[in-house]
């Protein structure tokens, strides 16, 4: 496999100095180019060294192990989270005293503060030491104000970049997990849970990360400002940490509660992605089924439960934020109101000092510990989910390699296995041969006879409960399904060994490939997407088993590869291929071509897990006879091939087809109230006149010896109540609605982007990549529905205070306007720069994200043949590529977005300078009240407006979530399901089917697959279709049911099937599809989605498909939930399922598209006996390779 990416640009971060790093300047280039063009992955710099996925993640798999080891010798059970303290506990801690220092800057603001204002409170302008004095407090908080800007920024740029380590370290080891999975263990997890787990479980590390310092820093802080605060009010500071603690209890409630929820969203969310997926991977069925009303429904069942969930959820987040904002003006309030009851005179630089520590204390006791307590409760869940992961039972690792003696061979001896450990009767039992190079062993035996386990054994994915399966050699492995990985069809058959052009070519022609190849309109350069198109079923098998026979193994196992081919292509890959190319080697083939069964080494019979007779072709009976089930005759009657080749579909493009809208659109309909941040502000104001007043008795009265008389506070307190009421109800009531409207308009959002997945045409599916589909509905959504409400609802709220705080600054000091406007324009200029680079950093990391996810689904589906070819290693590479793409993305995003807000802080923190230093020479024209109230709230200007500007900017960014999901509410939409106009309820009576020149395409612009077809199929008539690989016999289907639009049209029974609705057509044609797809639902649900037929219907019909017997030995019989994919069944029982479903829909006209493939003779011979019982008044085209099944048709095509 080649490199999956060009290499990266060099990474300047490598190069640049101490000043480059702090102050981000090694980015300028970068935003040069973000402002004058679209950034494209090329622009992207190469992930550093140190943050690379595969040193990350072996690091962390290092510990991860170790503490397995220890937790077995201790009898524990083992703990990811020490694992991921004993590997980052050092770097981490390094950066709490960062934490430590800032929080220490931003408490001794409010000291130097409060020297200022003293200055004011006992102005003399005669004294010029207590002015100097004054000037060296303005320079201290100048100094400690620009300090913790570079401070902050640089913490959080390192702590952020822990988190992305630990995520990274974490995705590696789910990802190399994966690939080890057992059988049984794939029963306690699925897809959707995997793509969960890397889509947002792992999101929690990087959130954890930035705030889990604050649980310590938090309490040391606040026990330094009581102490600060009790110098300067005494004992009634301790009401005011009364509400901070009681705040802080209740908050660990709520945190509990997070966890609790945590883990029930997390459910909610693996269940609805895991059904997401296997829509997707089943769409064909689906539609032709017209199950996708059924479909839509049961996830809007999951997603109501899971929003119901993320709804409360959000609400304590609101009561989060809300207290955020509003507790530290309660604490205030109670502040003063204890010390008013202790008669305490209260001056304006009292006021103003324990206002700004409370305003310090609020960002740590009431936005950053509580954030704190969340996340960890988050984390420690996600924690969990990944160690529960991490747990599950792996494949036991066995190296089949050739052994230095040279002998090569394949021996089974008394072996019995199975896959359900507590199901009492074995999948095999007691089977013992040998195989030894050059000869060749066929495994034949009917449906569910255990002939796939069979290879599994050998495989070493089924292990034994007794006796032992030895495997001397390399092995290559051909699966019954063919399982081909995107990318082009060349890299499919080289899987990751060089290319040798003689080598190539030999196995191309051996594997009958080179015609369709040339056919293909890229050749073997032709990109194969996820389920792979644009390839027929027959070549997508002739692929497998040319990948299987370039490896150039000692051992082939060949899980009846020759059942998706035709007659005359199936003789050649046998001849050509299996008894010439493989003539020295070890052959396993599994399959019902009993024609071939005279030219193999040995025939093995298998029945019910069982040998029931073992020899070679001449130690049995003569034809005719029957053996247990197995009819064995001789087929030398050579089976005619087909005619010429009909062209196959060209190579579709593997970019999405659709375009996305220029705006995201509007989410809110609705307004939250806007009063909580006018009786925000208002309160420092009235506060302000209180303490003004309070000062100006104290300061005429000073030194004088009168007796002061303090006027009655009721005045000054009763409307400072009021406002303090009005914010803390307000805030909540804003709160509460703002999540509501923007977790319902997620909702609503994914409603329309289901509906639309879903009506889109199976084309779109061809198209785009099951991970990029899912990549909408896992972490877009998720993105709507935790971090956008809570940004959006920061930015409006902090965008409200600003205008608050401004227009009291301006109100109170009118020439501090003069400093704010040059501001407001360098933050304007400086949003706009960054944002012109930032939208396209975030785009490319919601880009480069899908491919994780798509590499993860596409080996999930083909880890047994990565096993078989100890591909591991390769796949873990291509894995750690796309994640140090995405790598890329994201660091750029983390590093462009600090750069921002540096500068944002650097800029509001020149505002606080001017300020300052602009008050103290006015100090004639202001008074203390003024002056107090102007600098605090400075202080919280500075916080409050780059906070707010990089939520609007974050906001502005995470609408590209919506922009991509609603990208999918306006896909192409196939033809209506209903139209007014219906046909007579008996339609179709007979099943006539007239075909009129149609012509059939993919898409408009591929090439024609049917040219002018005009076959009348008169009804109740049994029709064969047979053709070459690759002739369209399947497009033939895809016509009738309309999966693309024919050109001209079809009849069926005078009524032209392009005038009514799609599903009315597909309601009254049943189809056994050439792949059967079964859901993780139980074995009801799957016979019958829309609950329209009693149990003893569901009975009969298995009965009739000889699925009876099978369904009741399992342990809930019809209420047995299904492995994912079915896959506790074997394909052939697969197949007779979807018979099962043909029966009960009781059609005129039924299409078996090749549905007999997987099954052996004698039940190919039952399934025609039961077609003509049960079809016998109905249209049957049977699509075939097999020219036996359709030997009794009355007409072949």
């Amino acid at each position: 496999m080649q490199p999956v990416y060009p290499e990266a640009k060099h990474n300047p971060l490598r190069d640049a100095n101490f000043f480059s790093r702090l102050l981000f300047w090694w980015l300028y280039p970068l935003f040069k180019i973000g402002y004058k063009r679209r950034l494209e992955e090329d622009d992207m710099y190469s992930v550093l060294p140190e943050d690379g996925s595969k040193r990350l993640g072996e690091e962390l798999q290092g510990y991860w192990d170790q503490e397995v080891s220890r937790a077995k010798n201790d009898t524990q059970k083992p703990s990811l989270m020490k694992a991921i303290i004993k590997c980052y506990w050092k770097s981490y801690l390094v950066l709490g005293i960062l934490t430590f220092l800032e929080e220490g800057t931003r408490i001794g603001q409010p000291i130097l503060l409060g020297k200022i204002i003293s200055y004011f409170e006992y102005y003399d302008p005669r004294d010029s030491a207590v002015f100097h004095e004054a000037l060296a407090c303005a320079a201290g908080l100048s100094v400690c104000v620009l300090f913790w800007a570079f401070l902050h920024h640089f913490y959080f740029y390192h702590i952020q970049r822990v988190g992305m380590r630990l995520r990274v370290a974490v995705c590696h080891m789910i990802y190399r997990k994966a690939l080890c999975l057992s059988n049984l263990a794939m029963r306690d997890t699925n897809t959707g849970q995997i793509v969960n787990l890397l889509s947002n479980d792992v999101n929690r590390f990087d959130e954890v990360t930035m705030f889990l310092h604050f649980l310590w820093v938090g309490p040391l802080q606040a026990v330094a400002v009581t102490a600060l605060l009790w110098m300067e009010v005494g004992i009634s500071c301790l009401a005011g940490m009364a509400v901070l603690i009681l705040l802080l209890l209740l908050q660990s409630c709520i945190g509990k509660w997070f966890s609790s929820l945590r883990s029930k969203t997390a459910a909610h969310t693996d269940d609805r992605i895991r059904t997401m997926s296997e829509i997707i991977t089943g769409i064909r069925t689906v539609k032709m089924y017209t199950w996708e009303k059924s479909f839509e429904e049961l996830i809007a069942e999951l997603r109501r439960m899971e929003i119901s969930k993320i709804l409360t959820s959000s609400y304590l987040r609101g009561l989060n934020s809300t207290s955020f904002f509003a507790m530290s003006k309660v604490m205030i309030f109670v502040t003063f109101y204890i010390s008013i009851l202790h008669n305490n005179v209260i001056t304006a630089s009292q006021v103003f000092v324990v206002v700004t520590l409370f305003e310090a204390l609020r960002w740590t006791g009431t936005l950053h510990f509580p954030t704190a307590v969340e996340k960890v409760s988050e984390a420690v869940v996600s924690i969990q989910r990944v160690q529960d992961f991490l747990l599950l039972e792996e494949i036991s690792q066995h190296d089949p390699q050739l052994p230095p003696d040279g002998e090569v061979t394949v021996n089974m001896h008394d072996f019995t296995a199975s896959w359900d450990k507590a199901s009492e009767t074995p999948t095999l039992e007691d089977l013992s041969f040998t195989v030894r190079p050059g000869e060749l062993l066929a495994v034949v035996g009917p449906v569910g006879a255990g002939k796939s386990s069979l290879l599994s054994a050998v495989l070493g994915e089924l292990a034994p409960s007794q006796g032992l399966v030895t495997v001397r050699g390399r092995i290559a492995y051909v699966p019954q399904q063919p399982w081909l990985f995107p990318g082009t069809v060349r890299s499919n058959i080289l899987f990751g060994k060089k290319y040798e052009r003689d080598q190539y070519e030999k196995v191309i022609k051996a594997c009958a490939l080179k015609e369709d190849l040339q056919l293909l309109k890229d050749g073997d350069l032709t990109l194969v997407g996820d389920h792979g198109t644009p390839l027929s079923g027959g070549q997508k098998a002739r692929v497998s088993l040319a990948r299987a026979v370039y490896q150039d193994a000692d051992i082939y196992l060949l899980d009846d590869p020759l059942s998706a081919v035709d007659a005359g292509v199936g003789r050649h890959l046998f001849e050509q291929c299996i008894r010439q190319a493989l003539h020295k080697k070890i052959t396993v083939l599994v399959t019902h071509q009993l024609q071939y069964l005279k030219d193999t080494s040995q025939i093995l019979i298998l029945k019910d897990g069982k040998i029931m007779k073992k020899g070679t072709y001449a130690e049995f009976p003569k034809p005719g006879i029957d053996f247990e089930g197995i009819l064995l005759k001789e087929s030398d009657q050579a089976e005619a091939a087909p005619g010429p080749d009909s062209p196959t579909v060209s190579s579709q493009p593997s970019e999405s087809s659709v375009q996305s809208p220029e705006s995201p659109g509007r989410l809110l309909d609705d307004a939250a109230p806007e009063d909580q941040d006018v009786s925000y502000v208002l309160q420092d104001w009235w506060l302000s006149s209180w303490a003004n007043e309070q000062s100006s008795l104290y300061a005429t009265t000073y030194g004088i010896g009168y007796v002061i008389l303090v006027p009655d506070p009721g005045w000054y307190f009763m409307p400072y109540s009021v406002l303090i009421a009005g914010t803390v109800l307000f805030g909540i009531t804003r709160s509460l609605l703002m999540f509501y409207i923007l977790v319902n308009s997620s909702q609503t959002l994914h409603k329309q982007m289901l509906e639309s997945i879903l009506r889109a045409p199976v084309l779109f599916f061809d198209r785009n990549m099951t991970g990029r589909i899912l990549n909408r509905f896992s972490k877009d959504i998720g993105h709507m529905d935790d971090m956008l409400p809570q940004i959006f609802q920061d930015f409006l709220q902090t965008f409200l205070l600003v205008v608050g705080v401004v227009g009291i600054m301006v109100a109170v000091i009118p020439w501090t306007a003069i400093p704010l406007i040059p501001l407001g324009i360098i933050v304007f200029v400086l949003r706009r720069y960054f944002l012109a680079t930032s939208r396209d950093v975030k785009r490319l990391e919601c880009a480069t994200r899908s491919p994780v996810f798509s590499h993860l689904a596409s080996s999930l589906q083909g880890r047994w043949t990565i096993r078989a070819f100890k591909a591991q290693e390769r796949f873990q590479e291509l894995f750690d590529a796309h994640q140090d793409l995405h790598s890329e993305a994201w660091f750029l995003f983390l590093t462009t977005s600090r750069w921002f807000a540096l500068c944002l802080d650097a800029t509001c923190a020149v505002f606080v300078i001017v300020v300052a230093f602009g008050s103290l020479f006015l100090a004639g024209t202001v008074n203390v009240g003024q002056v107090g109230l102007v600098l605090s709230l400075a202080l919280t200007f500075m916080v409050l407006v780059p906070w707010c500007i990089r939520q609007s900017a974050e906001t502005e960014n995470m609408m590209s979530s919506v922009e991509r999901v609603i990208e999918y509410t306006h896909l192409e939409k196939e033809a209506p399901w209903e139209y007014k106009n219906l046909p007579p309820p008996s339609w179709p009576v007979g099943g006539d089917i007239d075909f009129y020149r149609v012509s059939f395409r993919y898409s408009s612009d591929g090439p024609l697959v049917l040219k002018d077809l005009i076959p009348w199929i008169v009804s109740r008539k049994k029709v064969g279709v047979v053709g070459r690989t690759g002739a369209g016999k399947s497009s033939l289907v895809s016509a009738l049911f309309r999966l693309s639009e024919p050109e001209s049209g079809i009849k069926i029974d005078e009524v032209w099937t392009d005038r009514i609705g799609l599903h009315y057509l597909r309601k009254k044609m049943s189809v056994i599809p050439q792949e059967p797809v079964l859901f993780t639902e139980t074995m009801r649900n799957n016979l019958d989605p829309f609950k329209e037929h009693e149990d003893e219907e569901l009975w009969n019909a298995l009965e009739e498909v000889q699925l009876k017997e099978a369904i009741e030995g399992l342990p809930g019989k019809m209420d047995t939930k299904l492995a994912e994919s079915g896959s506790n069944l074997s394909a052939g029982q697969r197949q007779l399922v979807s018979f099962a479903r043909a029966i009960l829909r009781k059609n005129r006209i039924l299409i078996i598209d090749k549905a007999t493939s997987n099954v052996d003779r004698r039940t190919d011979e039952f399934i025609k006996k039961k077609i003509c019982e049960k079809f016998a008044q109905c249209t049957v085209l049977t699509i075939t390779n097999r020219l036996s099944t359709i030997i009794d048709s009355e007409s072949v095509m």
